[in-house]
């Protein structure tokens, strides 16, 4: 199955073994874009009552946006870092 998903994805072993500065990059990314929309949370909507509707909305959604994207990034720190520190 590793040979087929190399064959088909040739860039996946390169992932794999820069993995340590990717999971790093990476996690600066989210914290500068967690401050970001944590300054903005409170920031005011428009005036008008269906783009201040839309402007809930999507707030909504970039907070589970986030969310969801913190969790991707602890299963795959987990399974990548610590997973091989309880099994080995």
């Amino acid at each position: 199955m590793m040979a087929g998903l190399t064959a088909a994805i040739p860039g996946i072993m390169w992932l794999s073994a820069h993995k340590d500065i990717l999971f790093v990059l990476s996690g600066l990314l989210m914290v500068f874009s967690t401050s970001l929309w944590w300054r903005q949370r409170y920031a005011p909507c428009p005036v008008n009552p269906v783009k201040a509707a839309a402007c809930q909305r999507l707030r909504q959604i970039n907070r589970w946006l986030l969310n969801v994207a913190w969790l991707a990034y602890g299963c795959g720190l987990f399974f990548a870092y610590l997973w091989v520190a309880l099994v080995y």
